[in-house]
Parts: structure tokens; C-alpha cells; sequence
């Protein structure tokens, strides 16, 4: 959260089969289940004042930032480690207390990498490149 470490928290849920319920199917109820769902396991950690709800098309997910004596108490070296696993930008913000740069925004235009499901959420966004968030993630 403009270079601030945060805590992350995601959710997915599935169908009485097994299969994916892809976030974009959830209900209204089940989307307030779900951030309700985040928040209880964030309870007492960062700082609620910073926060970023968004989705992917398999999971919803909860950025919070850390506060500075979270940040402090952790090791130099996780502190210098560069960031990796990234899973790509989010597919939607859905709500957000502070504006965040603009590595935090959807690709304007991703590439569908296919989940091989004949769904048509069934898939993760591949970043451009080219638009402004795609190159502000190129930077970071």
C-alpha cells in the first residue's frame, strides 16, 4: 500500500461438487459472507485505515497494511527481499480506503490464461506490459 507491506487474506469457495464457484457467480450474500469472512482473520493486524478489497476471478482478496511496528519487528532481510509469487494484477478493485499506485490497478487490456474449465471466469489475467499499471508492476 504505496510501499508499505500488507497482510494479505483471500478466499474462493466451491460448488457441492468440487468444482470453482468463480467470484463474478457469487451473490451479494455470499460476497458480504466472504469479506466478513477476511476481515475476522485480519482482526488485530495492520492497519484498518489501509486497506484494498479486490478480486481475481477465483478468489477474493483483502490487502491491509502492515503498521510501522508490524514492519519493524520483521528481519532486515525479509525487508530487503524483492517481492516474488506475485499472481498479477487484480481482475477488479472493488472498494479501497486510500488510492493506490498505479501497480495496483487492473491491466487495461490482459491476456486470458485459460483455466481449462469451459466457464467463462475460468481463467487469470496475463498483464499487457504496455498499459500504465502493467509498466508501474514492471517497475515496482
Amino acid at each position: 500500500m504505496n510501499g508499505q507491506p500488507v497482510w494479505l487474506a483471500s478466499i474462493s469457495r466451491m460448488r457441492p461438487n468440487g468444482q470453482t464457484l468463480y467470484v463474478p457467480e457469487w451473490s451479494p450474500t455470499q460476497l458480504r459472507e466472504a469479506e466478513k469472512s477476511l476481515r475476522q482473520v485480519v482482526e488485530g493486524i495492520g492497519n484498518t485505515k489501509r486497506e484494498r478489497l479486490f478480486r481475481m476471478n477465483v478468489t477474493l482478496c483483502l490487502h491491509r497494511a502492515a503498521t510501522d511496528e508490524e514492519v519493524g519487528a520483521q528481519p532486515d532481510w525479509f525487508l530487503k527481499a524483492p517481492g516474488n509469487g506475485l499472481a498479477g494484477g487484480p481482475v477488479e478493485v472493488l472498494s479501497e480506503t486510500e488510492l493506490g499506485a498505479q501497480s495496483t490497478r487492473p491491466c487495461h487490456a490482459p491476456q486470458r490464461l485459460s483455466l481449462r474449465d469451459r466457464n467463462p471466469h475460468a481463467w487469470l489475467p496475463v498483464d499487457c506490459g504496455q498499459c500504465p499499471p502493467c509498466l508501474a508492476r514492471i517497475a515496482a
